[in-house]
């Protein structure tokens, strides 16, 4: 509860910070319009538990998430979020938008699960609810949740005072792999964006800003050894292992 109404509060604060243009004449002082979206988002408990419940029994792995992806769209666009499908050509990669103009605050967080992660909810060792099946290990299905509430209440907040701008969904695809945010970029889907708040679950509630947690590149090689008898011509063998140590430590 107390994360919700942070994330929530910190949307109005941006608005705050980043609509010098509004007429706040027309609008409550900020004070209140942080206390009317903290309602909105204490209302919304019940959706916001539906929504990390069912993408925790989905548990899709990276490049899968297909019922997730159709879960979370079909519940933005019922909001009335535009929803491009299908984005930097990839299947379950999706941006959900809603307003006009300047300025563009995205809002980002994970969807995909991990390899044999199942477990059964609320239980403090391992119990998988399915014998090696995927996943939420590392709690990616309440980022979007979080994130859909937020959205939602500072929009109905947006929309009631008429103040400008654009509010925007993304999905993190793929996020283990470490496979879907560079293909993003190279799209130019965050091009014309001008705050990135995302969201994902730690240890502790805390708030960061500025290039933390940088991906990394990851690459896969292949090493091709040649069998050879051991005792009449063994000088005919190549060890693919002898070729992994060598570039380990060489």
């Amino acid at each position: 509860m107390m994360k919700r109404r942070c994330i929530a509060s910190g949307w109005v604060l941006w608005l705050g910070l980043i609509f010098p243009t509004l007429h706040w004449a027309q609008v409550p002082p900020l004070d209140s319009l942080k206390q009317e979206v903290t309602a909105a988002v204490d209302s919304r408990k019940e959706f916001t538990q539906v929504v990390i419940d069912s993408i925790f029994s989905f548990s899709e792995l990276g490049f899968q998430e297909y019922q997730t992806s159709k879960f979370l769209t079909e519940t933005l666009e019922r909001e009335g979020f535009r929803v491009e499908h299908g984005v930097a050509s990839i299947p379950t990669a999706w941006v959900a938008s809603w307003g006009n103009g300047k300025p563009v605050i995205g809002f980002m967080a994970d969807i995909d699960g991990l390899p044999e992660t199942s477990q059964k909810p609320g239980v403090a060792y391992h119990i998988p609810l399915i014998q090696g099946g995927p996943g939420h290990g590392e709690g990616h299905n309440a980022g979007q949740a979080v994130n859909l509430t937020a959205a939602i209440a500072v929009k109905n907040l947006m929309r009631k005072y008429r103040i400008g701008g654009t509010l925007r969904l993304y999905p993190g695809v793929a996020e283990e792999l470490l496979a879907s945010r560079n293909y993003m970029v190279r799209a130019g889907l965050f091009k014309d964006v001008d705050v990135m708040l995302s969201t994902h679950v730690s240890a502790d509630f805390g708030v960061s800003y500025g290039p933390l947690n940088t991906g990394l590149v990851s690459t896969q090689y292949s090493f091709h050894g040649m069998s050879a008898h051991g005792a009449s011509s063994p000088w005919m063998g190549r060890s693919a292992l002898d070729a992994v140590e060598i570039m380990d430590v060489a």
